[in-house]
């Protein structure tokens, strides 16, 4: 159903975990997974790209750098504000700044049981 596209495109360089990994060396492979990832979801699916959003999540749900493409009007966990950084926005962030991402304060939601929280409250910073 293309309502519900979701798809995710894994980077192979496994150096690469997430978001605060990415700086201007990476420009040539975010732009091709753009490109690329457009271009094969018009083909096979027929979804032209304005009818796509294609983000990475911060924090991950894995640390494995990927980029998920959806079909605009599919509604994802964690593809509003608080979690998804678009991924032309992140090519415009380090084509500007090339270490935008290892010095930007970025917001994130965490759930009161997840672990990552505890730690947090534990250090007194919650």
């Amino acid at each position: 159903q293309l309502d519900d596209l979701y798809l995710i495109a894994l980077v192979h360089r496994r150096e690469l975990k997430s978001l605060r990994d990415v700086t201007g060396e990476h420009l040539p492979l975010l732009r091709n997974i753009l490109q690329e990832g457009q271009e094969a979801i018009q083909k096979r699916f027929g979804i032209p790209p304005s009818r796509l959003r294609v983000f990475f999540h911060y924090q991950p749900s894995y640390f494995h750098l990927h980029v998920h493409f959806t079909a605009l009007g599919h509604e994802v966990a964690g593809s509003g504000v608080e979690r998804a950084h678009l991924l032309a926005d992140v090519i415009d962030n380090v084509a500007t700044n090339p270490t935008f991402y290892q010095s930007r304060a970025l917001s994130f939601p965490l759930r009161a049981n997840e672990p990552l929280f505890q730690k947090f409250q534990e250090a007194g910073r919650v």
